[in-house]
């Protein structure tokens, strides 16, 4: 953890973000009763529905629709004209993923959520949070005054059963645009555009229910449930103007944004560059301590796809682990490095090669499968990869892909002047300290926050009690000050942030924005229970103009040891360090 961050006290960090919200804890209403109450076990225990450990059987990863290799070119460019001030708005910021690099200006990205007000662990146990007052359609969740824009919605309740939350309603700029069931409504059965993968249910995200459709407004937002919903977060963008937002049309598809998204892991997401050029080598062999450049190209341009394959490394094998974890991956851009991870962590398979297949990654399991990032990295003058084995095996060898595309727009864009900035990760491994959130994320300048991948070993041998709960690290909220407390947030679990919930009680799973894509017990590196997850945040990203301090509890009170290893993705100003 970087030094300037050990002098914050966590009674600090929490009074910031308690200073974004107007309510107080006393006047928090619990909201209508469904007809009967829930079984939500011990706030001060496990989030396990039953009050018995969680389900920690591993099933298969869901298979998504689409090709067994990324073989299938994505669709033609439009004009890469640089996007408005707010950056993409809707269903652009799934069409327009080569513009993720663009940096909003006049844009708050916040947060409503049910987190205990009072410090503790009750973040939706009893609802007592869950309600921002409550009116004849029910219970008020999120409203916000002004033009913006709803980018992620989730919930749970009931081991992931949402059905007794009754309807969700939301309403913009005076209309109702959503008005039926949430079970309903998570489960696709109202179709496009509330179908899977900008909704999901808990089996497909692994206890938590999610909406991820992007909804714009012009003057007005308000989102209330028909009973109390326990457990829920909203996260929205407030725009200065309404200048180039249109409200969000229900009747509108999106089957292209659907296919898209479907298609996560197994091609490049974003439009087709048709001047792209492609450099591909063979490398190795690599001994312990060794590095290799991979490629160079020189700018101003953009990387597309970076693919490489490392035969040797497999699936439960822990030669090929040390190997996967240790192998460090380092991006640099206009001279300046922004990316030093480790490849699994990079990827979001932290624990060992488990598959990945996301918006932006993909792992392919066993011998000669590849792995590929879809990040845009754009630079002006030029890029190199490079590969370090810093693992204590030799590498026999490998191949490396690397996909890239010149435009001019670059220069001007990523100079002091323009409104793009350069991809980069912060990386770092290390032990939990009590009574300090884990800081993932700790920039200076202007940038976008982009989301984490998390690899977390717990420490705790477990009988699943209050205080020796072996995954008892997943009950750490998420909390965030950006520029100096003009926003904040603060979440309700670890496995909430990532859009799971009660545990990952479905077991491990791989969306297009969010997985935990494994889940170990008592294996020699793991000694008691392990996990890796990701979550990236492309509708509801954060900027930040000044500064930016994102964080996250480990156990309910920063209480629970665990091993944190954390890669948090940006598109900056200020190089990444």
């Amino acid at each position: 953890m970087p030094s300037s961050l050990r002098a914050i006290p966590l009674a600090a960090l929490l009074l910031a973000v308690l200073l974004t919200y107007s309510v107080a804890a006393s006047a928090q209403p619990t909201g209508p009763e469904e007809p009967r109450e829930p079984s939500s076990g011990n706030p001060g225990a496990s989030a396990d529905n039953s009050g018995l450990p969680p389900t920690l059987f591993r099933p298969p990863l869901l298979q998504r629709p689409g090709p067994t290799a990324p073989t299938v070119p994505p669709p033609p460019a439009p004009s890469l004209a640089p996007v408005s001030g707010k950056g993409p708005v809707g269903y652009e910021h799934y069409r327009r993923l080569d513009a993720l690099a663009a940096l909003p200006t006049g844009v708050q990205t916040r947060q409503f959520s049910s987190f205990d007000r009072t410090g503790g662990n009750d973040d939706g146990f009893t609802g007592a949070f869950s309600c921002l007052r409550i009116d004849l359609d029910g219970c008020v969740i999120a409203e916000h005054q002004g033009a913006g824009e709803v980018g992620s919605i989730w919930f749970t309740r009931d081991g992931g059963d949402v059905r007794r939350t009754g309807n969700i309603k939301i309403e913009l700029d005076g209309r109702t645009v959503l008005d039926a069931p949430l079970q309903d409504v998570v489960d696709g059965r109202l179709g496009a555009p509330f179908v899977y993968p900008l909704v999901a249910n808990a089996d497909l995200s692994s206890g938590g229910v999610y909406i991820k459709v992007p909804m714009p407004f012009r003057e007005s937002m308000r989102i209330t449930t028909q009973y109390n919903p326990f457990f829920y977060h909203v996260t929205y963008r407030a725009f200065g103007d309404a200048a180039g937002v249109d409200t969000f049309d229900p009747a509108q598809p999106a089957h292209d944004v659907i296919d898209t998204l479907r298609d996560a892991g197994f091609r490049d997401p974003k439009p087709a560059q048709p001047d792209a050029e492609r450099i591909g080598a063979r490398f190795g062999p690599l001994a312990p301590g060794d590095s290799v450049e991979l490629a160079h190209v020189t700018g101003p341009g953009s990387i597309s796809e970076l693919r490489l394959r490392i035969p040797q490394i497999v699936p439960n094998d822990r030669v090929s682990d040390e190997i996967f974890g240790g192998t460090r991956l380092r991006l640099t851009f206009d001279g300046v490095r922004t990316v030093d991870v480790p490849l699994a962590d990079f990827l979001g398979s932290g624990l060992g090669e488990y598959e990945v297949r996301s918006l932006f990654s993909a792992v392919e399991t066993g011998p000669g499968g590849w792995y590929t990032s879809w990040w845009p990295m754009p630079y002006a003058v030029g890029a190199t990869v490079e590969l370090v084995n810093g693992s204590p095996h030799p590498i026999s060898g490998g191949e490396v892909s690397v996909a890239h595309a010149p435009s001019s727009q670059w220069a001007l864009a990523l100079s002091p002047f323009g409104d793009a900035g350069y991809f980069g990760v912060q990386w770092h491994r290390g032990r939990t300290t009590p009574g300090q959130d884990w800081v993932f994320s700790e920039q200076l300048g202007r940038g976008k926050f982009l989301g984490v991948a998390s690899t977390m070993i717990g420490l705790t041998p477990g009988d699943n009690s209050a205080f020796n709960n072996i995954r008892g690290y997943l009950e750490g909220d998420e909390r965030a000050i950006v520029d100096d407390v003009r926003v904040g947030f603060h979440g309700t679990g670890t496995e909430d942030y990532f859009e799971g919930g009660w545990y990952f009680n479905r077991g491990t799973f791989s969306n297009a924005q969010n997985g935990n894509t494994a889940h170990e017990l008592r294996r020699p590196d793991c000694p008691f229970s392990c996990d890796s997850a990701y979550r990236f945040m492309i509708a509801d990203a954060i900027p930040y103009q000044v500064r930016l301090l994102f964080g996250m509890e480990h156990g309910p009170l920063n209480d629970m040891p665990a091993i944190y290893s954390t890669t948090a993705f940006h598109y900056a100003k200020r190089p990444v360090p």
